[in-house]
């Protein structure tokens, strides 16, 4: 899931670069795998995480990798217990997004990101403009960072946001064919962005060594 679903959203996201428009329903199947992502991350760190300790203990990487094997632990399983949804909905909704917390400043920069890729349009600039393509590409980006980011193993991801809030923030201005007040709405957003991308968020579960890259 990831590594495709990284694929075909980077090639969503250039289409009005090398194509010079963009594709509804292309961008709607994008706008279904970028969630995906984040819900994935915690089952591939715990896997790695698996193998590598049997690994530790002599088993080989590929007998591992695919038969698997048990865990040895005195730790709590934390685990629900099986439920079925009509039954508890709210539970096994919660379940089903273990890994995944919604900082609100996260969702705010991914509604800015939104809000950067319809700006070009709204200032009534051409989608083949290069100023368009910095806000287009930047607000899709800023989109995928932090949707991925809301993944807690990954929320560390969410730097990338500074880098392309700047890039929005100071590009403009360098370009011939931005008008004043697209570039205003640049500095703005794109600094709105880079300020949101510094707190790290709630952290609602624990990962074992993964912990240390959480910050």
């Amino acid at each position: 899931v990831i590594p495709l679903g990284l694929v075909h959203i980077f090639l969503v996201i250039s289409q009005p670069v090398i194509v010079g428009a963009w594709c509804t329903l292309c961008i709607l199947a994008a706008a279904i795998m970028i969630p995906m992502i984040p819900l994935e991350v915690d089952e591939v760190i715990a896997m790695i995480q698996f193998v590598k300790k049997k690994m530790n203990q002599g088993k080989g990487f590929w007998k591992v990798f695919w038969k698997g094997g048990g865990v040895e632990s005195d730790a709590k399983d934390e685990a629900p217990e099986m439920m079925k949804f009509p039954q508890k909905p709210g539970q096994v909704y919660g379940a089903s997004i273990w890994g995944v917390s919604f900082p609100w400043t996260l969702s705010v920069a991914t509604l800015l990101g939104v809000a950067l890729v319809f700006a070009p349009g709204f200032f009534g600039v051409g989608i083949q403009e290069t100023v368009a393509d910095v806000f287009h590409l930047s607000g899709s980006l800023i989109v995928v960072v932090s949707v991925i980011s809301m993944g807690e193993p990954l929320r560390i991801c969410r730097y990338f946001n500074i880098l392309l809030g700047l890039a929005v923030a100071v590009a403009p201005w360098f370009l011939g064919n931005s008008p004043i007040g697209l570039s205003i709405t640049g500095v703005v957003l794109g600094l709105a962005v880079a300020a949101l991308a510094l707190p790290l968020g709630p952290k609602t579960q624990r990962y074992a060594g993964w912990d240390e890259y959480i910050r």
